[in-house]
């Protein structure tokens, strides 16, 4: 029964691996930097690409983004940022009004935010925007445990140690 249980989560973490992959090619194809994956809707999993190069990407993003909140449907948001190189400062603080109009135009549609993170310039580029603009919803980033920190949130359970909590 154990071994069972390693075979399906291996075989559903080579799954994921293998959708990512075609969900990366595709946005590379579109000259994206990032990718949202509505399949699963109200769960949208963000893939980002390793650089920004261009405003024209930044701005498809953002469109991206903002679009979700067309279907007035509430929803949740998973940011994979593992392949995400040096952003420039600029997108963080374009991020920042971004978040303002969101939190203006479309309030209480993003019920939370987990974000996936495995560089220190990411969680600097974070940590600086949401010091100048609280998030939309709760945002929880973290090293790779979505599984433990979705179950934590729904439960009202204790944030997990290793993630950092930035409240709405």
């Amino acid at each position: 029964m154990r071994l069972r249980r390693v075979v399906l989560r291996d075989l559903k973490k080579f799954n994921n691996n293998l959708n990512k992959m075609d969900i990366l090619l595709k946005s590379s194809e579109i000259k994206r930097w990032a990718f949202f994956d509505t399949s699963t809707f109200p769960v949208v999993k963000v893939y980002m690409n390793k650089n920004i190069n261009s405003d024209e990407e930044f701005d498809n993003f953002l469109k991206d983004w903002e679009d979700l909140y067309k279907r007035n449907q509430n929803f949740v948001l998973f940011f994979d940022t593992t392949d995400v190189g040096l952003v420039s400062m600029k997108y963080a603080f374009r991020m920042r009004s971004f978040i303002r109009r969101l939190k203006t135009n479309f309030p209480d549609l993003l019920d939370r935010s987990l974000i996936k993170v495995n560089s220190g310039w990411v969680r600097f580029l974070l940590r600086v925007m949401f010091t100048f603009e609280k998030p939309v919803a709760d945002v929880y980033v973290h090293s790779g445990i979505e599984e433990t920190i979705n179950y934590t949130i729904e439960n009202h359970s204790e944030v997990p140690r290793g993630v950092t909590r930035f409240k709405k």
